[in-house]
C-alpha cells in the first residue's frame, strides 16, 4: 500500500496548513483575510494589542492598522509545532519573523512568539485564542563567580 500525504494527514496537519494561510494573507496585506481566518468569538492578543480583543471588528480593527504600511514585509515562519487536542481542536506554537523593507533599507521583528488554538466548525479550521509577542532577549551568560 501507498498512501498520499493527504490520506495520513490528521487533525494536527490539517489545522497547521489552515494557519500557514496567515503569513502569505499578512505579507499580501489583505486584512479582511487575516481577520477572517478567526472565529467570531476568538480570544486575540496581537503584538502590540494593550487589551484582550474579543469582537470580530477588534480583530479587524487590528489588522487593518497593522497592515496598512508603505513597506514591503516577508512574513516566514519558524519553529511551528502543531498538537491535536481532539479532532476538532489543535493548539499550534511557534515563532516567526517579519522583514521589512522600505527605500532599500530592510528591518527585521522578531522572533516573534505565536501560540493559536484552532477548532473545526463547519468544516473549517478557525483560530479561536492568538497570542503574539515579542520573544524575549536571552539573558546574558553571567561571568563565574571568583572567590
Amino acid at each position: 500500500f501507498v498512501f498520499s500525504p493527504l490520506a495520513q494527514a490528521g487533525p494536527a496537519e490539517d489545522a497547521q496548513s489552515a494557519f500557514s494561510g496567515f503569513f502569505p494573507a499578512f505579507v499580501a496585506r489583505n486584512q479582511a483575510g487575516v481577520a477572517a481566518m478567526f472565529a467570531p468569538d476568538a480570544q486575540f492578543y496581537g503584538t502590540l494589542s494593550p487589551n484582550l480583543v474579543t469582537k470580530p471588528e477588534g480583530v479587524l480593527q487590528y489588522f487593518t492598522a497593522a497592515l496598512d504600511r508603505p513597506d514591503i514585509a516577508q512574513a516566514t515562519p519558524l519553529q511551528m509545532t502543531a498538537t491535536a487536542l481532539s479532532d476538532s481542536i489543535v493548539v499550534i506554537a511557534g515563532m516567526w519573523k517579519v522583514e521589512r523593507t522600505l527605500d532599500g533599507k530592510t528591518t527585521v521583528g522578531g522572533p516573534l512568539r505565536v501560540t493559536a488554538v484552532l477548532q473545526k466548525r463547519g468544516g473549517r479550521w478557525l483560530v479561536v485564542q492568538f497570542h503574539n509577542s515579542p520573544r524575549p532577549v536571552p539573558p546574558s551568560p553571567q561571568p563565574a563567580s571568583t572567590r
